[in-house]
């Protein structure tokens, strides 16, 4: 066993990142560090205990040599005798549908598909191919953004079901062991383009740094960062105490009681801020460290006042609660029900967006699941019709969720999704012959669902008009 072998070996057993009966499944983009990390593992699953998948992700950017990378990590892990599953995403498609970054789509296709594939071999990890250069130029890309602990310590070698074996491996390393063992790999060449900021930083400006202050810079970031994680891990568990002895439920309500807050050093306060943003949205995304400061100066108020947040969220401040909801529509009368155009455009009136209709061919290389999301979905137009309406719900509405048999009453299934009470008669709810197919922001039903025998696709897609008052979840 090479110093390498032992290096990760003794990192899996001192984070206690397998345990015997699991299934790796293993990100395997072809390069060096996917390539190697596989190796090791293949040669660690006995003694350990743990079976392998190596899953491949062809994002659609980098055209013939997308499809290079995808032959040549089908071809490497075959060889291993390791199950091999791929799929292709058009992540530049993605990304412009999802209004995010393709760097951040691509995060979503990979890790929803590692998981999709996990969930069907569990128990299961996910083990991704970090090493230490990662983590010191993400500390270094976040640290020139400007950023607290979270962002310094944003590798982690255990989070979740994420596990990185490699995270004490140098690059330098890594590629020594991939020339004694004889193993190929695939290059991308866009890590040494200089256009990105990454790059950078990889190729200038950590050489440069060493070269200057005569260190190893790699080297002393992963140590800082070790011990920056310790101080994050005491300071996550002290503010999740702390939040739950200041959060309190009031009218339907979770609400910060600011007296007790208040009382907080102001480290503790952002950790409490995070832990009740995430329970009150859902996630953090959209939110910074502005907006957790914001929110701590808004419980120091001596009167009543408010605060925009983002995504269509309102902070509260009266009678020293602090509270967090989505913005209120309007007062709308009820009830309403309005006829799609298919194919068109109509605008809703109940919520003030729009549903666009567009009808087309079944292309069977599209993976229609993972192209939905809160605003966009897809039917088979032959099982739901024409004659489609928009409307808010009614008393006694049944609903069949999407990847359950049997049907469930609306009302029950609202409250299993934690909607509050007086919003849930402004969702709009898309309606076919068959029933009710989509319940907007919340879930799409299994009826009418896509397959291969599917002719003809219907694709909805709601988005903002101006004045929107409709929240998608």
């Amino acid at each position: 066993m090479t110093e390498l072998v032992k290096c990760v070996l003794e990192s899996i057993e001192k984070y206690s990142m397998i345990n015997k009966g699991d299934t790796l499944i293993c990100g395997l983009s072809g390069g060096p560090d996917s390539v190697c990390m596989l190796h090791i593992l293949h040669g660690l699953k006995d003694q350990l205990g743990f079976e392998l998948s190596a899953v491949h992700i062809n994002h659609k950017i980098r055209g013939a040599k997308a499809d290079e990378d995808m032959n040549f990590s089908e071809n490497f892990a075959r060889q291993l005798g390791i199950p091999f599953f791929s799929k292709v995403a058009d992540v530049p498609k993605l990304a412009k549908m999802w209004k995010v970054s393709e760097e951040e789509a691509g995060r979503k296709v990979r890790y929803d598909t590692f998981r999709e594939i996990g969930g069907k071999r569990a128990p299961y990890k996910i083990a991704v191919a970090h090493n230490s250069n990662d983590v010191a130029e993400t500390f270094l890309f976040n640290l020139k953004r400007g950023t607290g602990l979270e962002g310094l310590c944003s590798i982690k070698r255990v989070n979740g079901d994420i596990i990185r074996p490699l995270l004490d491996i140098y690059k330098d390393d890594i590629l020594t062991y991939l020339q004694q063992n004889r193993l190929a790999y695939q290059i991308d060449d866009t890590n040494f383009h200089c256009d990105y900021t990454r790059n950078k930083i990889r190729n200038h400006l950590i050489p440069f740094i060493n070269e200057a202050l005569n260190t190893d810079i790699v080297h002393k970031i992963l140590q800082t960062t070790v011990l920056l994680e310790d101080d994050l891990n005491w300071l996550k568990e002290s503010g999740e105490r702390a939040y739950k002895s200041c959060r309190k439920d009031y009218e339907d309500k979770k609400v910060i009681d600011c007296t007790l807050f208040n009382e907080y050093p102001i480290a503790l306060k952002r950790q409490v801020i995070r832990f009740y943003l995430n329970d009150c949205i859902g996630s953090l995304d959209g939110y910074g460290s502005y907006h957790v400061n914001e929110l701590i100066e808004l419980a120091k108020k001596e009167s009543p006042s408010s605060l925009e947040l983002p995504k269509k969220f309102t902070a509260t401040f009266r009678y020293g609660r602090l509270s967090v909801e989505q913005n209120h529509v309007k007062n709308i009368d009820l009830p309403i029900r309005q006829p799609l155009i298919i194919p068109g455009v109509v605008t809703v009136d109940f919520v003030g967006w729009k549903v666009e209709s567009e009808v087309l061919p079944n292309d069977k290389n599209f993976d229609y699941r993972l192209l939905s999301g809160v605003q966009v979905q897809f039917f088979d137009i032959d099982k739901t019709g024409t004659d489609l309406t928009v409307r808010n719900r009614k008393k006694g509405d049944i609903f069949k969720p999407f990847g359950l048999k049997g049907t469930k009453k609306l009302k029950d299934y609202l409250i299993d999704k934690k909607v509050e009470k007086e919003k849930r008669d402004m969702i709009p709810l898309i309606e076919g012959r068959e029933g009710i197919l989509w319940v907007v922001g919340y879930g799409r039903s299994e009826l009418a669902r896509v397959t291969d025998q599917t002719k003809t696709v219907l694709k909805l897609t709601f988005y903002e008009s101006k004045g929107d008052i409709f929240n998608v979840q």
